[in-house]
């Protein structure tokens, strides 16, 4: 009887052993999966955390946030500049609209990102530049210029809308070589758009080029995150930061704001 509790118990402790072993290697191999797409996501686009409305410290600070100050003339922003800054982990932010999308697609690897320090009031940037900051009222402000969070967007968001976005160069009417310019998108609830003079070059970062014109185009969009990515017929897809503006209904694509057409 003892010999047989001996073999059971050995038989016993040798299963047990065995599913502890393999039970440890589908947690190591599940780590290491989580490890590998971590790194095919880049590093900062997989941390990215939105920011939370009315919960703005200085000492913790993340998201997207956005905010406008006039150009009188035109000169540096067509009319209106948005001054857009992404808080990321490990103290650095991106300043703009980023390259490739919403700021779900920031990788510092790739984007110039640069850390920051806040002290005594100022923001610090490491390539020297300085700027106020404060928090007034769980608002945001840097520069003078109050700043928004951006939210996430309904995951494949579509709208039924036209959209219009005016800028200038010069003061029209005033100044001599004085320009203007209008662009229109129509975003429909099939997931199909139509755009006008749409100059998608330039919605990656500065001010659209001076008396340029963009092309006509159709195709099918989509929107996940903070990015929209239009299709045209040719099959040709751009990306771009899109949110919407919660005080008009207006919307985001790139640096630029489009107002709801009337």
């Amino acid at each position: 009887m003892k010999n047989k509790m001996k073999r059971y118990l050995s038989a016993s402790y040798a299963v047990r052993g065995s599913v502890a072993l393999v039970a440890l290697l589908a947690l190591s191999l599940l780590a290491a999966g989580c490890a590998d797409s971590s790194k095919d996501n880049g590093g900062a686009a997989s941390a990215y955390r939105p920011a939370e409305p009315g919960q703005v410290e200085l000492d913790r600070l993340q998201g997207m946030y956005y905010g406008f100050s006039p150009d009188y003339d035109g000169s540096e922003c067509g009319g209106m500049c948005w001054n857009i800054v992404t808080f990321l982990p490990d103290g650095q932010l991106f300043l703009d609209a980023p390259p490739s999308g919403g700021p779900e697609t920031i990788d510092c690897a790739e984007a110039a990102c640069q850390p920051y320090r806040i002290e005594n009031g100022e923001l610090l940037l490491e390539d020297g530049e300085t700027r106020t900051i404060e928090v007034v009222d769980d608002t945001l402000i840097i520069d003078d210029v109050e700043l928004a969070p951006v939210l996430p967007v309904q995951e494949d968001l579509t709208l039924d809308q036209q959209y219009t976005h005016q800028g200038f160069s010069g003061l029209v009417g005033i100044s001599a070589g004085s320009t203007s310019w209008q662009e229109d998108i129509v975003l429909r609830r099939d997931g199909t758009y139509e755009s006008s003079n749409l100059m998608l070059g330039s919605v990656e970062g500065g001010a659209p080029t001076t008396g340029a014109a963009g092309s006509d185009a159709s195709g099918t969009y989509r929107i996940s995150g903070n990015t929209i990515s239009l299709t045209n017929s040719l099959g040709e897809t751009e990306h771009a930061l899109f949110f919407i503006h919660v005080d008009d209904d207006s919307i985001q694509i790139g640096d630029r704001n489009f107002l709801v057409e009337p």
